[in-house]
């Protein structure tokens, strides 16, 4: 499979609901290996700024978008985004290879109204994408940078206009692979090996474990993957697990919303002797979990519980829970961008019921003296300092730890926990709060 195929043919499937990682990992077996990064690059450019591309679509095409065939739709979208984004790859190819794809599957009718669409965008897409980006409105940077507009609304009455500009910005910004090495791992040598392979990475200067990278490689092809030696994961994630582990004194640990257990796996490379026990609602993600602690050598360390959170009981009274609850991830657009496109503010609003209902239960599972991290990947207050808020003022128990702000793109929360703003390509947007639970209530102290 070519590259600009394998692209439309994944794009048709991300917009049917499928998340372009785990699409475009199903094929990537079949598709020529000098075609991988083409097909890889052009999805996620196209992904990035969907809102843009649509935007010159329907300015620059005659015929009624809405009358379009979904396999013609798909094409336009991705040849916009490639005129624009791949700057190294030559017009005509780009063109003829999406006439040829959509030919082969059936679009002949529509071979000339993609070729005089994209010729027209090739023409016209300077002035008009100038104007955006020079507009001071928060609406057309927005849609420069591809951010929805109703997030960019939210996060000026958030924050500011200006934050909100710069917030947006970075949202749009492409992201490379941080690496998360084991306890087990030199990073020196690490580096080492990997940039022998012909690649280029270094260490980050902002976490002691983490090995930046100029790229988005496979992961199964990175050198000491299957052995466990380092794990994908954004430095924000990183940080939120790291800082639970070093302020916990071990114990019973609880992960409430493990997921494909990057954070677990990371617990239990750094707390080897605490026992960890790790829930998630959803059977095949717990699956994912399993496998994940088998390649990191640590499935003797966590015993894993499918079920509702909110019902579910824990072995033993947590002394130590990481929450990291399920949530619009609006901080994490840059990385995974089809998630954007299919939030909404209503989405966001029922999002927080979930949230408050999961940690107003993690407050009353913990240990007296224990500590609880909770952390979102949102940069909406709705998903983050409003949900602390509200379960503290109901758990006079509660009591916020600090957590050492490292770099100026961490910043106080408005009251609680601490923001990281998506301001590099390894560090995605993240909220994190640190709460302990006294031994003894306030009134058995008075």
């Amino acid at each position: 499979m070519r590259g600009l195929e394998a692209a439309l043919s994944v794009y048709g499937e991300v917009r049917g609901g499928a998340f372009a990682s785990e699409a475009l990992r199903k094929v990537y077996q079949e598709i020529a290996p000098g075609d991988r990064k083409l097909a890889a690059t052009l999805l996620y450019c196209t992904l990035r700024r969907q809102s843009l591309w649509k935007t010159m679509l329907i300015k620059y095409c005659k015929r009624n978008p809405r009358e379009l065939p979904p396999l013609t739709w798909n094409a336009l979208m991705l040849g916009i985004a490639g005129i624009v984004e791949l700057r190294h790859f030559a017009l005509p190819v780009l063109i003829n290879g999406l006439v040829q794809a959509i030919k082969t599957n059936g679009g002949q009718k529509d071979v000339g109204l993609v070729n005089a669409v994209l010729h027209t965008v090739a023409d016209e897409y300077p002035r008009f994408l100038d104007g955006l980006k020079k507009s001071g409105a928060l609406r057309d940077q927005a849609l420069y940078w591809g951010v929805p507009g109703w997030a960019a609304a939210q996060w000026s009455k958030d924050l500011s206009i200006q934050e909100a500009k710069k917030l947006v910005k970075g949202s749009g910004m492409k992201t490379y692979l941080s690496l998360r090495l084991s306890r087990d791992a030199d990073r020196d040598e690490y580096i080492a090996e990997y940039n022998s392979s012909g690649r280029r990475a270094w260490a980050s200067p902002f976490l002691e474990r983490s090995v930046r990278t100029a790229a988005n490689p496979f992961p199964l092809e990175l050198p000491g993957f299957g052995e466990g030696k380092i794990m994908p994961q954004s430095e924000s994630s990183m940080l939120a697990a790291e800082t639970i582990a070093k302020r916990s004194e071990g114990g019973y640990v609880l992960d409430m919303c493990c997921g494909r257990g990057v954070k677990t796996g990371q617990l239990a490379d750094i707390m080897r002797g605490a026992r960890i026990e790790a829930w998630d609602v959803s059977e095949p993600k717990i699956k994912s979990a399993k496998f994940e602690m088998m390649r990191m050598r640590a499935e003797d360390r966590v015993k894993f519980k499918c079920g509702d959170s909110l019902t579910l009981k824990p072995d033993e009274a947590p002394d130590t829970i990481l929450l990291d609850a399920p949530c619009s991830g609006s901080g994490t657009w840059g990385r995974h961008p089809e998630a954007k496109w299919r939030i909404s503010p209503e989405q966001v609003e029922e999002n927080g019921k979930l949230q408050r209902a999961l940690l107003e239960r993690a407050a009353t599972l913990l240990a007296p003296g224990g500590v609880l991290m909770y952390s979102t990947c949102s940069l909406f207050r709705a998903e983050n300092e409003k949900i602390v808020a509200d379960v503290m003022s109901r758990h006079p128990e509660l009591v916020e730890l600090p957590i050492e702000r490292r770099a100026e793109f961490m910043r106080r929360g408005k009251p609680y926990g601490t923001v990281i703003m998506p301001a590099l390509p390894w560090v995605d947007g993240f909220y994190m709060a640190m709460l302990a639970k006294r031994r003894h209530s306030a009134a058995e102290v008075e």
